[in-house]
């Protein structure tokens, strides 16, 4: 039995992100991933475990219960694969942590932002996600106040 490549996995893994099928996205990640989520400091925002990476998908999900999520280009290597993606979403659940610190109310509001992520993958599961977002953005568009 072949393992996938690279490509193959991270195909798999952005198709269940965007139906939302967080059980298919844990099912691809290795039991020691990690998600470097790049929003803040790099000194005091250090990559969140597996664990806590199915919890921020949860989160995720239950805050944008309607969303896409579209990805418009990917570069593929043997083992790592980059895409370049857009999301649009409306917020008609609750903003829950850990995606969003602080539980919130919902906003009703729609929102549209882009982002790259950085998948690292062997033995076909992946081992690291690197993701770029400008959650400030993400968060005025909401129109939360900090």
């Amino acid at each position: 039995m072949s393992v996938s490549s690279a490509f193959e996995i991270v195909s798999q893994y952005t198709s269940a992100l965007s139906a939302g099928d967080s059980k298919c996205m844990d099912s691809l990640r290795s039991s020691d991933f990690v998600l470097d989520w790049v929003y803040g400091d790099a000194f005091e925002t250090p990559p969140i475990s597996e664990q806590e990476t199915e919890k921020f998908w949860s989160s995720w999900f239950t805050s944008f219960p309607e969303m896409d999520f579209e990805v418009s280009r990917t570069i593929a290597a043997m083992e790592v694969v980059v895409t370049e993606w857009v999301f649009t979403g409306t917020n008609s659940g609750p903003l829950l942590p850990p995606a969003f610190g602080s539980e919130r109310e919902s906003t009703g509001k729609t929102i549209q932002f882009r982002g790259v992520s950085i998948y690292d993958v062997n033995d076909g599961l992946i081992q690291r996600e690197t993701l770029y977002l400008d959650l400030a953005t993400v968060m005025v568009e909401l129109g939360i106040v900090l």
